[in-house]
């Protein structure tokens, strides 16, 4: 065999190797460019304080109850993770870190600039045990085009806010993703919303191909 049908073999070889291990590997956090949902609740149905999303920088809203909000961002993508029980972090002002929502169970639609392959969701909530008839939600259901997924949550002992991992099948691929928060007690409280993606596969292949290809030169030039 010559050394240019070596190069090709291990390089090829490579290439593969690399583009089966990418998804795992390449897995990366990827930043939408708006979403939207209702507005939270507050005072004027029953809320101790206000749970808007006060910071949401697109149409609608901020200090109306259930308010349709699109077009921007705000508190789901700020990276502010509430650390303490909603009582204890929220306000009237409606500026905490929370956005809580009572009676209904909210869909928020994520939006990107492009399609992804999602990977996980990654989603951080109030965990009250029923205190102010907040509880951990009962559920989350990811939908992305015709592809949906339910995920049952397990309410871990204390009251401490906890992550929820949601890590997604095969066929999540597409521009925008829709979260749907079913509610274990009359409200929940979110606080932040993390995407993970990988690579498309034609972009992976590329990557695999090249990282194989120097890696073969490498090679070449060491023998």
């Amino acid at each position: 065999m010559s050394m240019r049908s070596s190069l090709a073999c291990h390089a090829a070889a490579l290439a593969l190797a690399a583009q089966l291990a990418l998804p795992a590997a390449a897995q990366t956090v990827v930043t939408p460019t708006a979403y939207d949902m209702p507005n939270g609740y507050g005072q004027a149905n029953l809320g101790s304080f206000n749970y808007w999303d006060k910071a949401y920088t697109g149409s609608g809203d901020t200090s109306l109850d259930f308010a349709p909000l699109s077009g921007g961002l705000g508190d789901l993508t700020d990276g502010v993770i509430a650390t303490g029980r909603w009582d204890a972090v929220e306000n009237l002002e409606g500026t905490g870190p929370y956005v809580g929502w009572a009676g209904i169970d909210p869909v928020i639609t994520f939006h990107f600039a492009q399609s992804h392959s999602f990977s996980q969701v990654t989603i951080w909530h109030d965990d009250a045990n029923g205190h102010g008839n907040v509880a951990t939600p009962m559920a989350f259901t990811v939908t992305v085009g015709a592809q949906s997924q339910r995920f049952d949550i397990t309410d871990p002992a204390g009251d401490a806010p906890f992550a929820s991992t949601l890590v997604l099948g095969p066929g999540f691929t597409g521009s925008s993703l829709q979260l749907q928060v079913h509610r274990f007690d009359t409200a929940t409280m979110l606080s932040e919303v993390q995407i993970s993606a990988v690579p498309e596969p034609a972009s992976a292949a590329l990557l695999a191909a090249g990282a194989g290809l120097l890696l073969a030169l490498r090679r070449r030039g060491a023998a």
